[in-house]
Protein backbone atom coordinates (compact mmCIF):
# COMPACT_ATOMS: atom_id res chain seq x y z
CA UNK A 1 0.00 0.00 0.00
CA UNK A 2 1.14 3.18 -1.11
CA UNK A 3 1.09 6.52 1.46
CA UNK A 4 -1.68 7.25 0.72
CA UNK A 5 -4.37 4.84 2.66
CA UNK A 6 -7.68 5.85 1.64
CA UNK A 7 -8.98 7.95 -1.36
CA UNK A 8 -12.13 10.28 -2.21
CA UNK A 9 -12.93 10.19 -5.50
CA UNK A 10 -15.59 13.12 -5.85
CA UNK A 11 -17.49 13.08 -9.40
CA UNK A 12 -20.17 15.03 -10.73
CA UNK A 13 -22.36 14.65 -14.21
CA UNK A 14 -19.50 15.55 -17.04
CA UNK A 15 -17.79 13.28 -18.75
CA UNK A 16 -14.75 15.19 -17.97
CA UNK A 17 -15.34 13.91 -14.70
CA UNK A 18 -15.41 10.93 -15.14
CA UNK A 19 -11.91 10.74 -17.21
CA UNK A 20 -11.37 11.78 -13.40
CA UNK A 21 -12.73 8.69 -11.85
CA UNK A 22 -10.88 6.62 -14.92
CA UNK A 23 -7.25 8.05 -13.87
CA UNK A 24 -7.87 7.42 -9.86
CA UNK A 25 -8.47 3.69 -10.73
CA UNK A 26 -5.09 3.88 -11.49
CA UNK A 27 -3.40 5.07 -8.01
CA UNK A 28 -6.27 2.83 -6.10
CA UNK A 29 -4.88 -0.47 -8.15
CA UNK A 30 -1.48 0.10 -8.20
CA UNK A 31 -0.98 0.58 -4.68
CA UNK A 32 -4.15 -1.39 -3.12
CA UNK A 33 -6.07 1.32 -1.44
CA UNK A 34 -9.27 1.73 -0.07
CA UNK A 35 -11.61 4.08 -1.97
CA UNK A 36 -14.65 6.37 -1.67
CA UNK A 37 -16.42 7.56 -4.56
CA UNK A 38 -18.76 10.72 -3.81
CA UNK A 39 -20.98 12.74 -6.04
CA UNK A 40 -22.99 15.97 -4.47
CA UNK A 41 -26.44 16.67 -5.97
CA UNK A 42 -28.41 20.04 -5.54
CA UNK A 43 -30.13 20.77 -2.54
CA UNK A 44 -33.42 22.13 -3.64
CA UNK A 45 -33.99 25.33 -1.50
CA UNK A 46 -37.54 26.67 -2.56
CA UNK A 47 -40.86 25.60 -1.07
CA UNK A 48 -41.23 22.21 -2.11
CA UNK A 49 -44.95 22.78 -1.10
CA UNK A 50 -45.08 24.54 -4.45
CA UNK A 51 -43.52 21.53 -6.36
CA UNK A 52 -45.73 19.43 -8.65
CA UNK A 53 -44.98 15.70 -8.77
CA UNK A 54 -41.55 13.91 -8.20
CA UNK A 55 -39.28 17.03 -8.71
CA UNK A 56 -37.25 15.91 -5.52
CA UNK A 57 -36.83 12.31 -7.14
CA UNK A 58 -36.19 13.93 -10.97
CA UNK A 59 -33.59 16.18 -9.75
CA UNK A 60 -31.87 13.23 -7.80
CA UNK A 61 -32.22 10.97 -10.50
CA UNK A 62 -28.85 11.87 -12.79
CA UNK A 63 -26.53 11.72 -9.51
CA UNK A 64 -28.24 7.71 -8.44
CA UNK A 65 -27.52 6.65 -11.71
CA UNK A 66 -23.94 8.27 -11.82
CA UNK A 67 -23.32 6.36 -8.42
CA UNK A 68 -24.69 3.04 -10.39
CA UNK A 69 -22.39 3.72 -13.06
CA UNK A 70 -19.53 3.99 -11.06
CA UNK A 71 -20.14 0.81 -9.12
CA UNK A 72 -20.77 -0.69 -12.32
CA UNK A 73 -17.02 0.86 -13.58
CA UNK A 74 -15.40 -0.34 -10.57
CA UNK A 75 -16.61 -3.70 -10.18
CA UNK A 76 -15.72 -4.09 -13.58
CA UNK A 77 -12.38 -3.40 -12.72
CA UNK A 78 -12.39 -5.56 -9.71
CA UNK A 79 -12.28 -2.46 -7.25
CA UNK A 80 -13.91 -2.45 -4.04
CA UNK A 81 -15.53 1.08 -3.14
CA UNK A 82 -17.78 2.91 -0.78
CA UNK A 83 -19.86 5.06 -2.72
CA UNK A 84 -21.95 7.91 -0.99
CA UNK A 85 -24.36 10.59 -2.56
CA UNK A 86 -24.28 13.44 -0.88
CA UNK A 87 -26.87 16.55 -1.13
CA UNK A 88 -26.17 20.29 -0.66
CA UNK A 89 -22.81 22.23 -0.86
CA UNK A 90 -20.59 20.57 -3.33
CA UNK A 91 -17.08 21.71 -1.12
CA UNK A 92 -18.73 21.27 2.18
CA UNK A 93 -20.01 17.98 0.83
CA UNK A 94 -16.93 16.81 -0.34
CA UNK A 95 -14.74 17.97 2.87
CA UNK A 96 -16.91 16.69 5.47
CA UNK A 97 -16.92 13.07 3.76
CA UNK A 98 -12.91 13.11 3.59
CA UNK A 99 -13.33 13.88 7.41
CA UNK A 100 -16.01 11.31 8.20
CA UNK A 101 -14.22 8.63 6.47
CA UNK A 102 -10.52 9.76 7.66
CA UNK A 103 -9.61 9.71 3.66
CA UNK A 104 -6.14 11.02 3.60
CA UNK A 105 -6.19 12.09 -0.15
CA UNK A 106 -9.16 13.95 -2.45
CA UNK A 107 -9.03 13.81 -6.15
CA UNK A 108 -10.94 15.93 -8.65
CA UNK A 109 -11.21 17.21 -11.84
CA UNK A 110 -10.46 20.58 -13.57
CA UNK A 111 -12.70 20.89 -16.72
CA UNK A 112 -10.37 22.52 -19.63
CA UNK A 113 -7.87 25.11 -18.54
CA UNK A 114 -8.37 29.10 -18.03
CA UNK A 115 -8.25 31.13 -14.75
CA UNK A 116 -12.07 31.17 -15.28
CA UNK A 117 -12.45 27.68 -14.22
CA UNK A 118 -10.95 27.86 -10.84
CA UNK A 119 -12.14 31.37 -9.46
CA UNK A 120 -13.87 32.33 -6.20
CA UNK A 121 -16.99 29.71 -5.94
CA UNK A 122 -15.48 26.99 -8.02
CA UNK A 123 -15.32 23.57 -6.37
CA UNK A 124 -11.40 22.59 -6.88
CA UNK A 125 -10.46 25.97 -5.11
CA UNK A 126 -12.79 25.93 -1.95
CA UNK A 127 -11.95 21.99 -1.60
CA UNK A 128 -8.47 23.00 -1.51
CA UNK A 129 -8.59 25.47 0.60
CA UNK A 130 -10.99 23.95 3.16
CA UNK A 131 -9.38 20.61 2.68
CA UNK A 132 -7.86 18.95 5.88
CA UNK A 133 -5.92 16.55 3.20
CA UNK A 134 -4.31 16.77 0.34
CA UNK A 135 -5.81 17.56 -3.30
CA UNK A 136 -4.92 16.13 -6.77
CA UNK A 137 -6.48 18.00 -9.37
CA UNK A 138 -6.49 16.12 -12.54
CA UNK A 139 -7.12 18.24 -15.57
CA UNK A 140 -9.54 16.78 -18.86
CA UNK A 141 -7.93 14.39 -20.93
CA UNK A 142 -4.45 14.48 -18.78
CA UNK A 143 -2.48 10.74 -17.19
CA UNK A 144 -2.42 10.08 -13.76
CA UNK A 145 1.56 9.34 -13.96
CA UNK A 146 4.63 9.14 -11.13
CA UNK A 147 7.81 9.32 -13.39
CA UNK A 148 8.67 12.96 -13.75
CA UNK A 149 7.51 14.76 -10.08
CA UNK A 150 8.58 18.39 -10.05
CA UNK A 151 8.44 20.82 -6.97
CA UNK A 152 8.25 24.26 -7.30
CA UNK A 153 9.97 25.94 -4.23
CA UNK A 154 9.98 28.65 -2.46
CA UNK A 155 11.82 28.24 0.65
CA UNK A 156 8.79 28.63 2.45
CA UNK A 157 7.42 25.76 4.98
CA UNK A 158 4.57 25.07 2.72
CA UNK A 159 6.75 24.35 -0.32
CA UNK A 160 9.23 22.70 2.08
CA UNK A 161 6.15 20.07 2.88
CA UNK A 162 5.36 20.01 -0.64
CA UNK A 163 9.28 18.77 -1.09
CA UNK A 164 9.09 15.90 1.56
CA UNK A 165 5.58 14.15 0.61
CA UNK A 166 7.19 14.67 -3.21
CA UNK A 167 10.10 12.52 -1.90
CA UNK A 168 8.12 10.44 -0.51
CA UNK A 169 6.27 9.69 -3.73
CA UNK A 170 9.19 9.60 -5.85
CA UNK A 171 10.89 6.77 -3.37
CA UNK A 172 7.57 5.01 -3.50
CA UNK A 173 7.07 5.22 -7.54
CA UNK A 174 10.66 5.15 -8.54
CA UNK A 175 10.17 8.90 -9.88
CA UNK A 176 12.70 10.89 -11.18
CA UNK A 177 12.59 13.94 -8.61
CA UNK A 178 13.02 18.19 -10.23
CA UNK A 179 13.78 20.44 -8.04
CA UNK A 180 13.26 23.91 -9.16
CA UNK A 181 12.69 27.80 -8.30
CA UNK A 182 11.73 30.74 -10.12
CA UNK A 183 13.53 34.16 -8.55
CA UNK A 184 11.37 36.81 -9.01
CA UNK A 185 11.99 39.99 -8.00
CA UNK A 186 10.51 43.58 -8.57
CA UNK A 187 12.41 46.23 -10.83
CA UNK A 188 13.09 48.68 -8.19
CA UNK A 189 14.09 46.36 -5.54
CA UNK A 190 17.47 44.82 -8.28
CA UNK A 191 17.33 48.69 -9.29
CA UNK A 192 18.18 49.28 -4.89
CA UNK A 193 20.61 46.82 -4.64
CA UNK A 194 21.85 44.77 -7.81
CA UNK A 195 23.77 42.25 -5.57
CA UNK A 196 19.92 41.36 -4.33
CA UNK A 197 19.35 38.50 -7.15
CA UNK A 198 22.79 37.01 -6.72
CA UNK A 199 22.44 36.77 -2.92
CA UNK A 200 19.44 35.15 -2.94
CA UNK A 201 20.14 33.04 -6.01
CA UNK A 202 23.31 31.46 -3.40
CA UNK A 203 20.68 31.52 -0.68
CA UNK A 204 18.25 29.38 -2.75
CA UNK A 205 20.84 27.45 -4.50
CA UNK A 206 22.39 26.33 -0.64
CA UNK A 207 18.77 25.18 0.15
CA UNK A 208 18.01 22.84 -2.91
CA UNK A 209 21.39 21.08 -2.88
CA UNK A 210 20.32 20.35 0.17
CA UNK A 211 17.15 18.78 -0.49
CA UNK A 212 18.92 16.98 -3.76
CA UNK A 213 21.34 15.70 -1.62
CA UNK A 214 18.94 14.17 1.13
CA UNK A 215 16.69 12.63 -2.04
CA UNK A 216 20.25 11.39 -3.84
CA UNK A 217 21.10 9.73 -0.57
CA UNK A 218 17.47 8.08 -0.39
CA UNK A 219 17.89 6.44 -4.07
CA UNK A 220 16.01 9.39 -6.00
CA UNK A 221 17.79 10.50 -9.23
CA UNK A 222 17.48 14.31 -8.97
CA UNK A 223 17.61 17.38 -10.80
CA UNK A 224 18.03 21.21 -9.38
CA UNK A 225 17.07 23.98 -11.67
CA UNK A 226 17.48 27.95 -10.63
CA UNK A 227 15.87 30.52 -12.79
CA UNK A 228 14.14 33.81 -12.75
CA UNK A 229 11.31 35.43 -14.59
CA UNK A 230 7.31 35.02 -13.56
CA UNK A 231 6.60 31.82 -11.30
CA UNK A 232 4.08 30.89 -13.15
CA UNK A 233 5.25 30.72 -16.90
CA UNK A 234 8.47 29.53 -15.79
CA UNK A 235 6.84 26.61 -13.66
CA UNK A 236 4.64 25.22 -16.59
CA UNK A 237 7.42 26.26 -20.05
CA UNK A 238 9.89 24.16 -17.79
CA UNK A 239 7.11 21.30 -16.79
CA UNK A 240 6.50 20.92 -20.85
CA UNK A 241 9.98 21.14 -21.85
CA UNK A 242 10.99 18.27 -18.92
CA UNK A 243 7.60 15.97 -19.89
CA UNK A 244 6.29 16.43 -16.20
CA UNK A 245 4.22 14.20 -15.17
CA UNK A 246 2.99 15.29 -11.95
CA UNK A 247 3.41 18.65 -10.31
CA UNK A 248 3.53 18.40 -6.56
CA UNK A 249 2.98 22.25 -4.99
CA UNK A 250 2.11 23.50 -1.50
CA UNK A 251 -0.99 26.01 -0.15
CA UNK A 252 -0.54 28.91 1.71
CA UNK A 253 -2.41 29.96 4.79
CA UNK A 254 -3.70 28.87 7.65
CA UNK A 255 -6.51 26.85 5.45
CA UNK A 256 -4.72 28.05 1.77
CA UNK A 257 -8.06 29.60 0.98
CA UNK A 258 -7.36 33.45 0.95
CA UNK A 259 -4.24 32.91 -0.78
CA UNK A 260 -5.52 30.07 -3.37
CA UNK A 261 -8.56 32.34 -4.60
CA UNK A 262 -5.92 35.44 -4.41
CA UNK A 263 -3.60 35.13 -7.29
CA UNK A 264 -1.57 32.08 -5.81
CA UNK A 265 1.47 30.75 -7.96
CA UNK A 266 -0.78 27.37 -7.07
CA UNK A 267 -3.79 28.68 -8.12
CA UNK A 268 -2.82 30.15 -11.33
CA UNK A 269 -0.42 26.88 -11.85
CA UNK A 270 -3.77 24.71 -11.78
CA UNK A 271 -5.66 26.86 -13.51
CA UNK A 272 -3.68 27.20 -16.55
CA UNK A 273 -1.55 24.34 -16.64
CA UNK A 274 -2.60 21.05 -18.12
CA UNK A 275 -0.92 18.64 -15.83
CA UNK A 276 -2.04 16.60 -12.55
CA UNK A 277 -1.08 19.03 -9.46
CA UNK A 278 -0.90 17.61 -5.80
CA UNK A 279 -1.68 20.51 -3.62
CA UNK A 280 0.26 19.21 -0.42
CA UNK A 281 -1.85 20.18 2.68
CA UNK A 282 -0.49 18.41 5.59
Amino acid sequence: MGIYKKILVAIDLSEESWHTLSEAVKIIRNKDTWAVITTVAPQYTGDLGLVLGDFQKTMFKPYEDLISRAKNYLAEERILAKFVLEEGEPFERIVDLAYAENCDLIVMGKTGSGMQRLLLGSTAARVIGYSPVDVLIVPFKSRVAWNKILVPLDLSSFSEKAYNKALKLAKDYQSELFLFSVIDLPVEALAESPQLYERIGEKVGKVLKEYAEKAMEEGVKTQVDITEGDPVEKILSFAEEKGISLLVMGSYGKTGLKRLLMGSVTEKVISLGDRPVLVVKN
